[in-house]
C-alpha cells in the first residue's frame, strides 16, 4: 500500500469517529449507533497509523515479512 491509500484510510476512519462523537453530542444519533461506529473505527484507525508509520514516502510498496 502507498503512503497515500494509507492516509486516505486513517483519515476516513478518525472522521467516522468525529462525526459519531458530533452526531452524539448534538443528539441526532442514539449512544448504541455511536458506540458501534466508534467501536469499528477506531481498530481501523490502529491499523492505519501503524501501516502510515511504517510506510515509505516514495512509491515503493511495503515487503511481506512472513509469519
Amino acid at each position: 500500500m502507498k503512503r497515500t491509500t494509507i492516509t486516505y484510510g486513517l483519515a476516513a476512519s478518525a472522521l467516522v469517529i468525529v462525526a459519531a462523537w458530533a452526531a452524539l453530542a448534538a443528539s441526532l444519533i442514539p449512544l448504541w449507533a455511536a458506540e458501534t461506529a466508534m467501536v469499528i473505527a477506531f481498530p481501523v484507525l490502529v491499523l492505519f497509523l501503524g501501516l502510515w508509520w511504517r510506510a515509505p514516502g516514495g512509491e515503493e510498496d511495503i515487503p511481506f515479512i512472513g509469519y
